[in-house]
């Protein structure tokens, strides 16, 4: 184990271990300052469980400067017999308690002491005394042993001589004196009662100094009953002890007697004796750091040197343990006050590791059940959920620190040695295939071990009983890095709060967070915490400060959301604007509230989600009347558009939560006020979708789509222009099972997808327009899945199917042509993955077997909808017009096959028959075949108008073809 080092940072291992030299070597100063006023006046005002263990291992002389108790042979105070057999020379054996003729007896053979001090005290000098029952010097030793325990001195240091015996009775006592000793080896005085009956007499130690102020002297008396406040004198020895240099008092009897005996406490070392004052000095410091440490933090866990089993615990409670880690126990008792309980803690380190070395590895923590100083178990499940055996973080550490120190190794340091371990062999995949039909496939093998090593150690726990409620706060779950991930104690604590409705609590519980960052209120807390002050039905105990305190506990890390913001614009209205404005102001401009604190690289946390709620709240505190300045609002809104532009937060809502979101912005706020603040939205949504999954490309169609339809103006027009470039460029990306996902009438995301499909068509270009029909017919399983969606019931913005297979007839597949060297991208015999051939033209014409032309998805898309060939659209154009314009022979006569009537209808749009579109077109043989199905056209001359031609067909006078054409 690492051995104590003044240049060290701290080092808990050392308090286990700790020589001689570290409560007794007087040649080397201590590095503590000495000077009682300037430590308690000048101390720092938030200490660390650093400066306490800084303060132990510093610590010249550790223990009480008083003591007392019964000496019934309890655990920790052996045994005084109850008689004695007490002896004074010319009376003899006297009984006890002392019968009221031996008490007259006893006087006569004494000399009475009557002054300023001493008030009718009897005294018999050692001379005349015996103890002749033959257990007592041993008992006796045992006692000076626990005595030396509470002094922190070693028991073989520490020896007792008897001086006299006291006789006190009613009307008897002792003001404040101090012993003067001749002889440098006393450093005390050690009082024994033996059983008696009496009243009053309460003695009382000072151990302050002459230097204490008089309004402090309070604070350095310690009074001792011994026992008649339960009628115990009767019964059993007691005992009180105190360093030379103490005063003491003893109050009168107010009825019954007293019998004492009084020894003298020798120090049997050739070291600097320690006295009250020394202790005094040495353990101010540790005082100072347990008064000022944080309520949260007042929990101190001190390894020990020794591994104690729980049957030796069990059986000798503290006594077990060596001398100089009872000394740190009391040290801490003294130091804490009787508010602080210790504990003595048995737990086993299971350690895994995959190196060879103790290091990097996870350790799993079991206890044993805690037992206090007189061995007896307690039942403390709440401590084993914040125990943490990690060393406390330094500036580097991120985890949020522990509990222990430690020098260079932790395991070494703070659990001794190992007490075992063992290796197994682990056989690791590493690397894949990826040629593999499955995917990816483990395709090499390497071997690992894993070391689990085992320590047992024992632990001093000292903790403050009154600081419970803060020190649950500290219970949390971490993740595998040790990390926090959820502040349960705190989460715990603050539901106490709300259900008490306890405003003292509250502040305890803010204490806690404002002092330890990684424990700060996540949202869902802090916005409980403001709903119960805000609806708290007694406002005259409610100040403005304890919201304003709420807000600033919220972690840095917590972004705050919708339901958050709304109760702060509730909290303003209610305390008003100039008593939260700083913390609310922060939430919005702090600069380490922009960044994301989780990751190794800081990033943007302005995600489009934060900048709408952020501009919300903007809007409603601009509403409220609470007393907000005029410009906050603009100024805000303003700074989170810069952040929304600059972010490296590319991730987005889904289109349908966005969409929410805006109207009901929109509706609130109005159009005016929510112009830039939507331009600016769909800049950046239309920026990251793509990168953001195809889910939610895909749904952006509806956003845009949605947007537009219910705030038609030139932003949104702008937005949904946008969108249609952006989906027919990366829809050549879409994997074709993805693209047939989509495209399935089952599949959540086929509405979106058609509505997307629908954006390109009325505000795409025709490049846009030809890339989507391209995509749509370069798998017939694909293009067969968008027919039937396309013809169902799905949504498609509240237009008609029919209406939709029409303009993407029109539109997306007119112009394009199946390309019959389609190969196919899986090896199957059969597949569905591309457009089929038939192998013979005798096979019967199954739908795998159908042969493939250039029109085969125009005639899908007409033979499973005839009605479409004599629609017309918008512009009143009829789907030869399209085709004749833009497709190929192939198409031409499909379509001319499906409505033949519409060779004779002229293009609304061009004023060109049908025709006339494909010879422009270059398209000799489909113009030459529409002439062939109505040559009247040019034989008969074009009629003057389409009403004629059409009275014509009516009438059923159709030439027939000339034999020359």
């Amino acid at each position: 184990m690492a051995t104590w080092s003044k240049s060290a940072k701290a080092d808990v291992g050392i308090l286990g271990q700790n020589n001689d030299e570290t409560f007794h070597d007087s040649s080397e100063k201590s590095d503590v300052d000495v000077d009682v006023e300037d430590n308690i006046d000048d101390g720092p005002k938030i200490a660390s469980r650093l400066d306490v263990y800084n303060a132990l291992a510093n610590s010249k002389f550790v223990g009480s400067s008083s003591f007392s108790g019964k000496a019934d042979g309890t655990k920790t105070i052996p045994a005084l017999p109850q008689t004695p057999g007490l002896f004074v020379h010319g009376i003899g054996r006297i009984s006890l308690p002392i019968a009221p003729g031996q008490a007259e007896t006893l006087k006569g053979q004494s000399w009475k002491t009557t002054d300023d001090v001493f008030t009718n005290v009897y005294q018999v000098e050692e001379h005349s005394i015996d103890i002749q029952n033959p257990v007592w010097d041993a008992s006796l030793t045992n006692l000076v042993r626990t005595v030396a325990f509470k002094f922190g001195i070693r028991p073989d240091d520490l020896s007792a001589k008897l001086d006299m015996l006291l006789y006190m009775e009613k009307g008897s006592s002792i003001d404040w004196c101090s012993n003067v000793e001749e002889d440098e080896k006393i450093i005390g005085s050690m009082l024994i009662q033996l059983p008696s009956i009496f009243t009053g007499g309460k003695i009382s130690v000072f151990d302050g100094g002459e230097d204490v102020d008089e309004e402090d002297e309070e604070n350095f008396i310690t009074s001792f009953k011994m026992g008649k406040s339960n009628n115990q004198a009767e019964f059993a020895c007691h005992f009180v002890c105190h360093y030379s240099d103490c005063q003491y008092k003893i109050k009168e009897i107010t009825s019954g007697s007293r019998v004492l005996l009084r020894y003298s406490l020798f120090y049997n070392n050739d070291g600097e004796s320690p006295t009250a004052e020394l202790l005094h000095k040495t353990v101010i410091p540790l005082k100072t750091s347990l008064t000022y440490l944080p309520r949260v933090d007042r929990m101190i866990v001190v390894p020990l040197r020794q591994y104690h089993p729980s049957a030796s615990l069990t059986l000798n409670g503290i006594d077990a343990l060596a001398p100089d880690h009872r000394a740190i126990a009391e040290s801490i008792r003294l130091a804490g006050g009787d508010n602080w309980t210790i504990l003595i803690v048995n737990a086993v380190n299971t350690y895994t590791t995959f190196s060879g070395r103790d290091e990097n590895g996870l350790s799993k923590i079991e206890f044993a059940p805690f037992r206090d100083q007189q061995g007896k178990t307690v039942d403390r499940k709440w401590m084993k959920k914040i125990l943490d055996f990690s060393p406390l973080g330094g500036e580097m550490d991120n985890r949020g620190g522990g509990m222990l120190l430690s020098t260079s190794n932790g395991l070494a340091d703070n659990w001794g040695k190992r007490k075992s371990r063992k290796k197994k062999a682990i056989h690791i995949h590493d690397g894949y295939d990826s040629d593999s039909h499955y995917g990816y496939i483990y395709s090499d093998y390497r071997t690992s071990y894993e070391y689990t090593s085992t320590y047992r150690a024992t632990f001093l726990l000292a903790y403050d009983v009154d600081s419970v409620f803060e020190l649950k706060c500290a219970e949390a779950s971490r993740g595998t890095s040790g990390r926090i991930v959820r502040n349960d104690g705190v989460i715990a604590a603050a539901q106490e709060v709300v259900e008490k409705e306890d405003f003292c609590l509250l502040g305890r519980l803010l204490d806690v967070v404002e002092v330890k960052d990684e424990l700060r209120l996540d949202t869902s807390t802090c916005c409980k915490l403001l709903e119960m002050i805000i609806h708290s039905t007694d406002n005259q105990s409610v100040p403005a400060s304890l919201a304003s305190r709420i807000l600033g506990a919220l972690s840095i890390s917590a972004e705050p959301d919708s339901k958050l913001w709304d109760t702060i614009v509730s909290t303003v209205g209610k305390f008003k604007w100039p008593a939260l404005h700083a913390n609310v102001s922060s939430l919005l401009m702090d600069e380490s509230r922009k960044k994301e604190i989780s990751y190794s690289s800081p990033r943007s946390r302005i995600s489009l989600e934060v900048f709408l709620n952020r501009v919300d709240f903007c809007l409603k505190l601009n509403a409220a009347e609470a007393g907000v300045e005029a410009n906050f609002a603009p100024k805000s809104i303003s700074e989170s558009i810069k952040d929304l532009a600059s972010t490296d937060k590319t991730s987005i809502p889904y289109g349908h939560v966005l969409m929410k979101k805006i109207d009901s912005m929109v509706a609130t706020h109005g159009w005016k006020a929510m112009a830039e603040v939507v331009k600016h939205s769909f800049e950046f949504y239309s920026r990251n979708t793509p990168s953001s999954g195809l889910d939610r490309f895909v749904e952006m169609g509806s956003t845009v789509s949605k947007l537009h339809g219910n705030h038609s103006c030139r932003i949104t027009l702008d937005a949904i222009t946008s969108f249609a470039a952006t989906f027919s460029s990366n829809m050549q990306n879409f994997p074709p099972y993805r693209l047939l996902n989509y495209c399935t009438i089952s599949n959540l995301y086929a509405p979106s997808m058609m509505t997307s499909i629908r954006v390109v068509i009325e505000h795409g270009k025709q490049n846009a327009m030809d890339s989507v029909g391209t995509r749509l017919i370069s798998h017939r399983n694909i293009f067969s899945s968008f027919l039937n969606t396309a013809a169902s019931e799905v949504a498609h913005n509240s237009v008609e199917p029919q209406t939709f297979l029409l303009d993407a007839l029109n539109k997306l597949f007119m112009q394009q042509s199946i390309d019959l060297e389609l190969a196919c991208e899986c090896a199957a015999s059969r597949c569905e993955c591309r457009w089929k051939v038939s192998p013979a033209p005798d096979n019967d014409a199954t739908e795998d077997n159908i042969t493939i032309s250039p029109s085969l998805h125009i005639k899908m898309t007409l033979d499973a909808n005839p009605n479409l060939a004599s629609m017309k659209d918008k512009d009143n154009r009829l789907p030869l017009h399209y085709a004749a314009a833009r497709g190929v022979y192939e198409t031409v006569a499909c379509v001319l096959e499906a409505n033949p009537q519409a060779a004779v209808i002229s293009d609304p749009v061009t004023g060109l028959y049908p025709f006339m579109l494909a010879g422009s077109n270059e398209n000799t043989a489909a113009a030459f075949e529409l002439l062939l199905s109505e040559p009247n056209l040019v034989l008969g001359g074009i009629p003057e108008d389409q009403d004629e031609a059409e009275s014509d067909e009516a009438n059923d006078r159709k030439r027939k073809r000339s034999p020359s054409m």
